[in-house]
């Protein structure tokens, strides 16, 4: 346990600043994580919320809950987060599929009805 000098307060060992004043504990920098940073799935995300995909915020949220997680140390509340930003990316995902292909049906059924007067307008204007 490590004591804060500014506030009394006992403290983990794993712990950088203090968890009641956020005081450094420390005097040397902060060392490297040992572990590798979980995928934050904030990039994809954010090119869902740009495609107008609501649910994409929900995994933008969990994404910034992965990086702050991480840098306070806490990796298996990073590892949740990350886990719960993918399955919301991948709903995303899937409901901008379902909106892709239903306008694309549609667009077909709109052609398949334009189609034969398109013809016959083209038809009209080579006789003239």
């Amino acid at each position: 346990m490590i004591k804060c000098k500014s506030c009394g307060k006992e403290n983990g060992e794993n712990v950088w600043k203090c968890e009641a004043c956020n005081f450094p504990l420390h005097d040397e920098p902060r060392p490297l994580a040992e572990k590798k940073k979980p995928k934050n799935y904030i990039i994809p995300s954010v090119l869902l919320i740009l495609s107008c995909i609501p649910t994409a915020l929900v995994s933008f949220f969990y994404g910034m809950k992965v990086n702050s997680s991480f840098l306070n140390g806490n990796y298996t509340e990073a590892e949740t987060y990350t886990q719960k930003a993918k399955i919301w990316i991948r709903i995303s995902a899937g409901i901008a599929i379902v909106i892709i292909i239903i306008f694309m049906m549609y667009i077909a059924k709109l052609y398949n009805q334009m189609g034969p007067m398109m013809d016959k307008e083209i038809q009209r204007l080579l006789r003239e």
